[in-house]
This record gives structure tokens, sequence and C-alpha cells, in this order.
């Protein structure tokens, strides 16, 4: 009898520690590594517009190199090339972002592609349209992006409109002067986008309209900040429409003097997540743009990482001749290795991506 009791509690015990011998290996694979980690920090541009003459990003997309790509002109020919290409890389890499600028008016990327639809500016919307007829729209638009794999959209512009404004009011990008009229509107688009399984992206945070320059090629500066121009943000946040946000390389100098707000732990960390209220994704705009000119690569990675953002944008599949998300990766790990970003920020900018990755239908 003793010796039945004895093998029975062997038995339990081998059981027991197999149970957590399994539970710690299970752990162990579901961790990714910190470079897994770092590479769903990254989105780039690339070469090529079919899988053939993309080939290396969609085998480093494979590699888990990068979590996204974002399509410009060049990568779109026609509507089965795209569609051919976004497969290839959702095959690739599962949940892997797509990202466009789709705005319409003059910032689209199929003006003169064949077979896709394209449609009117921000301001035309809102002159011309009601909310329910812009979210019809909204709707094709976002449709089409469906039916070629885009999964991402760096739209709406939530920017108040100002015909001074060299990049946003004088080509129709915003909706109206009106913040609450910008705010409804930028609603619909969110809506519609998000019940087609496309995630809208509100930019440029925290406002570039009432800005004269370009951010594109020049250091933007906003001495006086008239804070209502948050009212898009606030409302989509309370609402829960806002899903990712993108943040301009704009100084906005009554809360951060040295720094713009992409790189800004004031903006980022204080004004967008501490008073807005926002735990969604946090992009940064391309980081390759003149508005950023004054720093570093390894300045500009670290600073928005931790001024709390989670992805970054790269035009350029490339930098000085290397592989954009392989020095950036790089650059990343050496920081988190010299104490100069801290290891969780990695982990809760990961934790903040794959939850909206997974979220996408």
């Amino acid at each position: 009898m003793k010796k039945i009791i004895a093998a029975l509690f062997s038995a339990l015990f081998l059981a027991g520690l197999l149970t957590v011998l399994n539970a710690a290996d299970a752990q162990a694979q579901e961790k990714p590594t910190l470079r897994k980690m770092i590479a769903q920090m990254i989105m780039v541009g690339f070469n090529g517009s079919d899988p053939k003459t993309a080939k290396e990003a969609v085998s480093e997309a494979k590699y888990q190199r990068f979590g996204g790509v974002i399509l410009l002109g060049k990568n779109i020919s026609d509507k089965k090339n795209l569609t051919e290409l976004t497969s290839a890389f959702k095959e690739a890499q599962e949940g892997i972002f797509i990202a466009i600028d789709e705005e319409g008016g003059r910032v689209t990327r199929f003006k003169d592609k064949e077979g896709f639809e394209t449609f009117i500016s921000a301001q035309k919307v809102a002159k011309t349209l009601d909310l329910a007829a812009a979210g019809e729209l909204y709707g094709k638009m976002a449709q089409q992006l469906k039916d070629v794999g885009v999964n991402v959209n760096f739209a709406p512009v939530v920017d108040v409109l100002n015909p001074k404004s060299a990049i946003i009011g004088s080509r129709g990008r915003a909706f109206s002067a009106d913040i609450d009229e910008v705010s409804l509107y930028a609603s619909e688009f969110m809506r519609a986008s998000q019940a087609r399984g496309v995630i809208a992206v509100m930019k440029h945070f925290p406002g570039h309209g009432n800005v004269e320059a370009d951010s594109h090629t020049a250091k933007v500066v906003i001495e006086n900040f008239d804070y209502g121009e948050l009212k898009p943000y606030f409302d989509a946040v309370r609402k829960n429409e806002a899903k990712m946000i993108m943040v301009g390389h704009i100084y906005l100098m009554q809360r951060d003097a040295e720094l713009p707000a992409s790189l800004s732990p004031a903006i980022i960390d204080g004004l967008l997540r501490g008073e807005l209220k926002f735990d969604g994704v946090v992009i940064s705009d391309d980081m390759l743009m003149g508005g950023l000119k004054e720093f570093t690569l390894q300045e500009k990675v670290i600073n928005f990482i931790n001024a709390g953002g989670d992805v970054m944008l790269f035009s350029d599949y490339k930098i000085d001749g290397r592989r954009t998300a392989e020095l950036v990766t790089q650059l990343i790990v050496d920081a988190v290795g010299a104490k100069q970003i801290p290891k969780e920020r990695i982990e809760e900018a990961y934790e903040r991506i794959m939850k909206l990755k997974n979220s996408i239908k």
C-alpha cells in the first residue's frame, strides 16, 4: 500500500512539474525578443510596385525586420499589381501595417493610376456635403483601400483651415476654419474607415493649420497656440474613435521651446497622453523631413521613444546605404543597453501596437 501511495505522489509531482515547465516554456515562446519588439515600432517606405520588384522589402517583412510599410506613388501602378503587392506583405508577416496617404483632393497616391476612384478634398467635402453624405463618400474611399489590401490611412487631417498655410489650408487639406465642424467631419471619416477595417490616423498633432511654414522642409514654430485646435482630438478620444495619432514636427513654444512635438515628452506624454487621455498608438510624421534636420538620427529616435511615441515613420528604405530598419533597430538596441531608453518603454509601445493590429478586421 505504501508503495502505491508513494508511486501516486511521485506521478502527481511529475505531472505538476511538467505543467509548470510547459507553462514556462509557452511563456518564453510568447515573449518576443527586444529586436522583434523594436521592429514593430518601425514603418518604412520601399521600392517596387509588385512582389517581384519589391522582393527585398517583402523578404525583410518575412523576417520581421519592421512592422509596417508606407505606400507611395512609386509603389502603385494599377489595382492588380497593388493587390498582389499588399497580399505578398501580408503573407510574409501576419498583421503588418500597410499604410497610405489618402486624404482626397491633392493628397492621393491614385491620381492618374488605372482603375482607381479619386475623391474631393476635405475642404470641398465640408463645403458641399452634409455629414451623412460625407460618411458615404469616406465609406467608398475606405472600401477601395480595403479592397487593395491597405489597412492604415494617414487621414483625416484635423488641422484648422487657414488659407495662409502653405502645406495645409492652401491645398484644401483641412475641413473648415470652424474647429467644431472639423471635429464632426473627422468623426465621419474615422467611423466610415474603421467600420471597414482601415485604421484612420488623425494628424498633425497638436495642429499644423495655423502654421504658414512647411515642416517637410523647414523648422516650424508656433508662438501662441490656440488650444481650441485640440478639440477634434479630445472628441475622438472621448468617443473612442481615435486609434492612431500622428504627431507633427512642430515647435509648440508654450509647452517646449527645445524640442518639436514629435520628440517632446511635454507634448506626447504630457499633453496627448496625460491631459487628453489618449492611450492608443502614437506615430511620428516622416522622421526624414526637414522639420527635424537639426537632430541626428540617434537623437530623433531616442527622443521620440522617450517622449511616449510608438511607431517611427521613415519614407526611405535605406539611409546612407544601410537598410533603415536595420540601422534604427541597432540604434535602439544600443540605447537600451546604455540605459538611454528604458526597456519598459519598448514593451509598452509593442503592447499598444499589437493591441491595435489585433483589432483590425
